[in-house]
């Protein structure tokens, strides 16, 4: 096997040595060991002088991206933005690894919804038969709202802290689903000491996120609805600067109600959490991208 030297991806304090073999690069940096996958459609040094910002949590495997899935992608691309596409059933998890491996500014999450309780020795087997392809697992967790039967909770729970382990295991990124359940999954969390945790569109308080995100170090993306959710806005204030990230859970959650959401709207949360924030755009678009890179390690750039 063919194994070449890399110098540096970044200047600064990012990735310091690595060694590309095959399809895998593995990352030194700061005595810690991190396996990247290689997108090889396109140089290194132009992805990195592309990209702008990573929409950390979108859908684009769902049906609502059929007929123009690659003018969207090829869009986004053109604009410096890369994304994370999460599917959460069974038969599209298959779709959206090939959707990654297609494009090279996509790669894929295979999570699952969590009411599908029946499928999650499915999940598992799926992660860790594609765990090079992917960078990370989820959406999965926990959702109160749809579910109000308790035994129906415990068996989220239990599929909620499987996953928990397999992200642990693995050592890769886990996209957390909270819905109206933001205490309790944060509790589970913090009971298993998972690690490496992305809280997407957190819809609890904003003191639990503010606690997460500095003392336990979770990462919290703020998706394209927040020009209109005072709870989003709440949120951006509350976490810790350095976990914040950004995402358009496409194709819901779109800036009007009603519209079919896309990654193309990504910058418009980077212009809210500004406004917010009272900062500049670029300086947050940057502190935003590290942190995403820090969190998703097996991105390469």
């Amino acid at each position: 096997m063919n194994t070449s030297t890399v110098d540096s991806l970044f200047d600064g304090e990012f990735i310091v040595n690595k060694q590309i073999c095959g399809t895998k690069i593995y990352i030194t940096y700061q005595g810690f060991k991190f396996t990247a996958i290689v997108k090889s459609h396109i140089p290194v040094s132009e992805l990195k002088m592309m990209l702008r910002m990573i929409d950390t949590h979108c859908h684009l495997e769902q049906n609502e991206f059929i007929s123009d899935l690659d003018e969207v992608v090829q869009e986004a691309k053109r604009k410096g933005i890369f994304c994370i596409t999460s599917a959460i059933t069974p038969n599209d998890w298959q779709r959206g690894i090939q959707i990654a491996s297609e494009y090279d500014n996509v790669f894929a999450s295979p999570g699952l919804d969590p009411l599908s309780s029946r499928d999650m020795e499915q999940l598992l087997s799926t992660i860790e038969k594609n765990q090079d392809e992917i960078v990370a697992i989820g959406e999965i967790g926990l959702d109160h709202y749809r579910e109000r039967d308790h035994a129906e909770r415990e068996i989220q729970e239990d599929n909620f802290r499987r996953g928990i382990e397999l992200s642990k295991s693995l050592k890769i990124p886990l996209q957390i689903h909270s819905r109206s359940a933001g205490r309790a999954a944060l509790e589970v969390l913090s009971e298993m000491d998972a690690q490496h945790v992305h809280m997407h569109a957190f819809d609890g308080k904003s003191s639990l996120a503010r606690t997460a995100s500095n003392d336990l170090d979770y990462y919290f993306s703020i998706p394209t609805s927040v020009v209109r959710s005072p709870q989003k806005q709440k949120l951006v204030k509350a976490v810790n600067i350095e976990r914040l990230l950004i995402e358009t859970d496409s194709p819901v959650l779109a800036p009007e109600r009603g519209m079919r959401n896309t990654p193309l709207n990504l910058p418009i949360v980077i212009q809210e959490i500004a406004r917010i924030l009272r900062r500049a755009e670029e300086e947050l678009q940057e502190i935003i991208l590290e942190n995403t890179l820090r969190l998703y390690s097996r991105i390469l750039l």
